[in-house]
């Protein structure tokens, strides 16, 4: 049986106390996967300062590892700042599987609201610019789409194109910049989205869990809206013979069972997305 890539590895986990339930959310995850989904775990090398440095600015990213400034989750717990390595480089070579095999996933979050040289809304470097960058210089690939299906805008990923000129070789879409909680136009135009990254040689989707009408930063879609916007996407993909990469972005809900809060919501909108891609590309693995 084919299995699904998925770039793990445990050190991209921070169980530094910090407001968002991002930085440890992949482990459970990964573990929800393991039991349910024929998921293969794929080992990686940690990204590397002159990676980060492909989307930001030096004197950024080195106040940022000697905290002359705030990180994104404003914390100055040093293993925090050691899993970025890790969560960055999850996505750079989950990208780089994805161009050979077609799919990849990365369970990471935490990228879209950093910009060239700054941070902020619990993310701290651009894994999504990174990893396009990485490609976009080190292989034959000519254009990248970057699709942003978190419901809060990708600031910093417009900067980043903006500042570094890359708006002929990234395509950069984003669901809620258009439609902000208009649920039935953003069906309605998802396969126009989609569209236009027919021209792109990789798919970087972003997957938040936070466009779900229950999360409380935002979100409009039901759970079946959420699983038949992952199918669109998967099928987009398939069908035009476009390597795609995908990551969990944001997602904030939480339960309550004996007295015992979790993120279990949010892992389940996570697993029904999992289920889509297994469902649409395991056959091609």
């Amino acid at each position: 049986m084919n299995r699904i890539p998925v770039f793990f590895d445990p050190r991209l986990v921070s169980d530094v106390p910090v407001e968002s339930p991002s930085a440890g959310k992949p482990r459970d995850v990964v573990r929800e996967w393991l039991a349910r989904y024929p998921i293969e775990l794929h080992g990686y090398a940690p990204a590397t300062i002159v990676d980060l440095c492909r989307a930001h600015s030096p004197a950024f990213v080195q106040d940022i590892l000697t905290m002359q400034v705030p990180n994104g989750m404003e914390t100055d717990d040093v293993r925090f700042l050691d899993s970025l390595y890790w969560t960055t480089g999850s996505l750079l070579n989950a990208a780089r599987h994805a161009l050979s095999r077609g799919i990849a996933v990365s369970p990471t979050s935490g990228f879209h609201h950093a910009g060239y040289d700054y941070c902020w809304g619990f993310c701290t470097f651009n894994g999504l610019m990174i990893a396009a960058q990485s490609l976009l210089t080190k292989s034959n690939v000519q254009k990248i789409g970057i699709l942003d299906f978190d419901q809060h805008r990708g600031d910093g990923t417009e900067d980043i194109v903006r500042r570094l000129n890359l708006d002929a070789q990234i395509t950069h879409i984003t669901g809620l910049a258009n439609y902000p909680r208009e649920k039935q136009a953003f069906l309605a135009t998802l396969p126009q989205l989609l569209e236009a990254l027919s021209a792109c040689d990789l798919i970087i989707y972003q997957a938040g869990a936070d466009q779900h009408e229950n999360d409380p930063l935002g979100g409009f879609l039901s759970s079946a809206e959420m699983r038949y916007r992952d199918a669109r996407v998967f099928d987009f993909a398939k069908i035009q013979g476009i390597p795609l990469v995908w990551n969990l972005a944001g997602g904030y809900q939480t339960a309550e069972s004996d007295g015992t809060i979790s993120i279990q919501p949010v892992l389940d909108l996570h697993n029904a997305t999992m289920e889509e891609c297994v469902r649409i590309f395991q056959d091609n693995q």
